[in-house]
Parts: structure tokens; C-alpha cells; sequence
């Protein structure tokens, strides 16, 4: 699903919905979910319908773990939307090649959302983190250093910067490198660019 900027620039725009009194918490909340990469334990115990319920989110960092879960869906939902013409109506459907061209997509947004807000503030809020599956509490941390060491003193992030964060989480040079020429592909086309832009907005309208 989205990359953290993505993820971040979202829960900001439903921060007053959400009434967020600990910014640091929500933050912290909305990119612990992905930890998972990391500290080995199984997907859905950070991935589930079941974290929607309005009983779920008790507190600011719940609320955060929550709309990361309505992030997802509204990414999903925005993309077979605005490209549903280049990976879903076509007969010769590849699951390798449809991954390889949404994780493009996915970076070349998540370099266009971590312009849309001042990063540099929220990666200070990272330094709060839970271990709400009683993960080690070091692979927590270490997740979230490796979220701030990618964002951190740019204004945006390189093809380069985002691949080398890509190989610590798919661990296939091929697939990485497949990734790369697919961005560098797409950066070059003006439709595919002005369709990238609108993805932010698609969401927040699937959400509400």
C-alpha cells in the first residue's frame, strides 16, 4: 500500500476529523503498522478490518493506527479508479508486473505528498513508538529510523534514495531494478504524472 509520506500527509488532512489532541502519538500510530517489515511479526496483527471499529480508536495513537487502515483502502480504491485503463482491464493481467508498476506509482506519490506538508516537523514525532503486539521494542524504533533517515534534510526524495529504501523491505534486485526503470518511465510522461497528483484528493473524496 502507500509509502509513509503518503500515509502521513493523509492522517494530516483527517486530523481534525479525528479531534487529535497528541500530534506525536497520531503520527507515531500511522506508520507503526508497517513496522511489521521489520520486526517479523504476522500482517494482520497490524492490518485488519477489525481496527476500524469506532471502539478501536481509544486513543491519538490508535486513531493514527486506524487511518492508516482507511489509507490503504482509500489508495487501493483511488488507483483501480484513475488507472483502472492501464492494470485492470487488460487480458493479459501480470500480478508481478501490476506490483512492479503500482510500487512505482507508489513512490512517485509518496515524493509528491512529502512536499505537500512540512515532513521535517513530523519525523521529530517518530522518536514516540508502542509495541502494541509486544514486538522487541528495538526493531520498533529501528523501523522508524529507517522512515526519517529516508525523508530526512530533503525536499524530496531521488529514484536512487527510494530504491535503496525498497530493497530493505523486497529483498529482489531484479524486482527493485524493474521498479526503477518503471519510474524513471512514468516521471517522463505528463499523463501519468497529472494522474499521480490527483490520487490525494481521490482519496480523502473515497474516504469521506
Amino acid at each position: 500500500m502507500p509509502l509513509e509520506a503518503t500515509h502521513i500527509r493523509f492522517a494530516l488532512s483527517l486530523q481534525d476529523q479525528y479531534e487529535i489532541k497528541n500530534i506525536k502519538q497520531y503520527i507515531a500510530g500511522t506508520v507503526y503498522p508497517d513496522s511489521h517489515y521489520i520486526t517479523g511479526i504476522k500482517k494482520n496483527l497490524t492490518h485488519d478490518i477489525a481496527f476500524l471499529s469506532p471502539e478501536f480508536a481509544s486513543d491519538d495513537f490508535r486513531k493514527g493506527w486506524q487511518v492508516h487502515q482507511i489509507c490503504d483502502m482509500a489508495f487501493e480504491a483511488a488507483v483501480r479508479k484513475i488507472f483502472s485503463d492501464l492494470f485492470f482491464e487488460t487480458a493479459d493481467f501480470n500480478e508481478k508486473e501490476v506490483w512492479i508498476k503500482i510500487m512505482a506509482i507508489r513512490i512517485i506519490l509518496d515524493a509528491e505528498d512529502m512536499q505537500a506538508f512540512d515532513i521535517q516537523q513530523c519525523l521529530r514525532y517518530l522518536k514516540y513508538y508502542r509495541r502494541p503486539n509486544n514486538e522487541d521494542i528495538s526493531k520498533i524504533k529501528r523501523y522508524n529510523e529507517v522512515i526519517a533517515d529516508l525523508y530526512k534534510g530533503r525536499k524530496v526524495t531521488t529514484i536512487d534514495d527510494n530504491i535503496s529504501n525498497l530493497l530493505l523491505f523486497a529483498p529482489n534486485a531484479d524486482i527493485c531494478q524493474q521498479t526503477k526503470e518503471v519510474i524513471k518511465e512514468y516521471s517522463n510522461k505528463s499523463d501519468i504524472i497529472a494522474r499521480i497528483r490527483i490520487i490525494h484528493k481521490e482519496m480523502l473524496n473515497n474516504h469521506l
